[in-house]
Parts: C-alpha cells; sequence; structure tokens
C-alpha cells in the first residue's frame, strides 16, 4: 500500500459506513411493507414464510457491522490524524489533513490557501516525502 492509500482509508471506511447506514435504511423501509404469510392457500414454493423476522435479522446483522466498522475508523482516523499532526511544516500539515481528513479536493485546498492549483500539487508532493520518511516503515511494505 502507498502513502496515499494509507492516507486514503479514513474517507474508504467512512463510506463503507455511510453505505452500510444506507442499507439498514432501506431494509427498514421494507419491513414496513412486509406482508404476513397467509396460511389458508397452500401454495407449495420455497419462499422465506417469516420474510419480518428475516429482515429484522438482517438489520440487526447490518448493525453490528456497523458497530464494528465504526470502532475501526476511529481508530484508524485517530491514528493517522497523529501522524498528520507530526508534520511540523504546517503548510504540509494543511494540505494532508485537509486533503485525507477533511476530503477536500486540491482546489479547494488552493483556494483557502491563496495558492495556485500547482502549488498545491506541488505541496502535497513534499507532504506525502516526508510522511513517507517519518511513516512508511508502518505501512508501505503491507
Amino acid at each position: 500500500m502507498d502513502t496515499k492509500e494509507y492516507l486514503s482509508q479514513v474517507s474508504s471506511l467512512e463510506k463503507k459506513i455511510q453505505n452500510k447506514l444506507t442499507e439498514i435504511y432501506q431494509l427498514k423501509s421494507m419491513v414496513y411493507n412486509v406482508t404476513v404469510y397467509n396460511d389458508r392457500e397452500r401454495v407449495q414454493t420455497s419462499s422465506d414464510k417469516d420474510r419480518l423476522g428475516s429482515t429484522v435479522a438482517k438489520i440487526v446483522d447490518m448493525e453490528k457491522e456497523i458497530d464494528a466498522l465504526v470502532e475501526k475508523f476511529m481508530e484508524k482516523r485517530n491514528h493517522i490524524i497523529s501522524q498528520i499532526e507530526g508534520i511540523e511544516d504546517t503548510k504540509m500539515y494543511h494540505v494532508l489533513f485537509s486533503r485525507y481528513v477533511g476530503g477536500k479536493t486540491f482546489d479547494d485546498i488552493a483556494t483557502e490557501m491563496f495558492y495556485s492549483r500547482m502549488q498545491i500539487n506541488r505541496l502535497h508532493g513534499k507532504a506525502i516525502t516526508e510522511f513517507e520518511k517519518r511513516y512508511g516503515a508502518e505501512y508501505l511494505d503491507s
């Protein structure tokens, strides 16, 4: 894994959590539309007779998955933030934090810092190199 991938884990985990929350929302919406099985007419099918119970079980399982993802997200986020905070140059720190924790585009960062996009790209390259020197042994060979 390279440095950009390593730093992007924060946003990647955040997106996974959001996707799981969306899935839960959709499942909960389905719960309100589930019909109760009527036992009067017997038709031989292999469909799930307890759709409501199955859907609720899926929701519970997904909520457990989200809890685990949130815990992993918080640990990874806090660790990466502490590493970024170890970068002493404030401009490099600002670029790395804004990009990988704040999720900002290079154009947004350039506007915010009153620099050109090209200057932000150079500064980002220097910041990545500095980050690798300090912390690369932890993740580069993974």
